[in-house]
């Protein structure tokens, strides 16, 4: 197989692509945008598409390079919160409600440079919340760094009631889309 560069420093990416096969990590230098009211196939998809590229320009290796954005989006876009007072509030915001996780991957040839570009969105239906049961929440720290304010592989899951689609897009690498683009696009299978 292909040697497989992933265009990220997510623990999460790492974890489930490790599963599938052996890459190397590289960390994109590119600034995270948001614009709440852009559509969210297009900001996760450009996003993805500057990771990958930004590794593109430094690496001088035969490889595929693999880069991901996840949103989470219910009437603005939700990136990742700059503080535990922004946490509360997206928690509060979607507490109760059907939002959609986007994530926009990009796979990138050094090689040939053939890119492709897409996108998994999966529904996610929140529990309701209490102000006091997102309080003992974010005590857990686990909302920095992830978008919507919330990790669902870790105390997460609580505030979760249902999802519809793929959950690996929810932890923010849809794999089996990743495959279906890998086997399809540069004929390679990570099984």
């Amino acid at each position: 197989m292909k040697k497989i560069i992933l265009a990220s420093s997510s623990p999460r990416r790492i974890e489930i692509l490790k599963k599938y096969a052996d890459i190397t990590i590289y960390k994109p230098e590119t600034e995270e945008r948001v614009n709440s009211f852009d559509y969210p196939q297009t900001t996760v998809m450009k996003s993805a598409f500057e990771k990958a590229f930004n590794i593109l320009t430094k690496c001088e290796e035969d490889a595929l390079i693999i880069a991901a954005d996840t949103v989470v989006y219910l009437d603005k876009i939700m990136g990742k919160p700059k503080d535990e007072k922004e946490a509360y509030e997206m928690l509060s915001f979607l507490s109760g409600k059907t939002h959609c996780v986007f994530t926009g991957i990009c796979i990138m040839d050094t090689e040939s440079l053939k890119k492709v570009v897409d996108y998994e969105k999966t529904s996610v239906v929140f529990n309701e919340l209490t102000g006091d049961f997102i309080e003992r929440y974010l005590k857990t720290r686990e909302y920095a760094d992830k978008a919507g304010a919330y990790g669902i592989q870790g105390y997460g899951e609580l505030l979760v009631k249902e999802i519809h689609g793929c959950y690996n897009n929810v932890k923010g690498l849809p794999v089996a889309k990743l495959n279906s683009l890998l086997t399809k696009h540069f004929s390679v299978s990570l099984l």
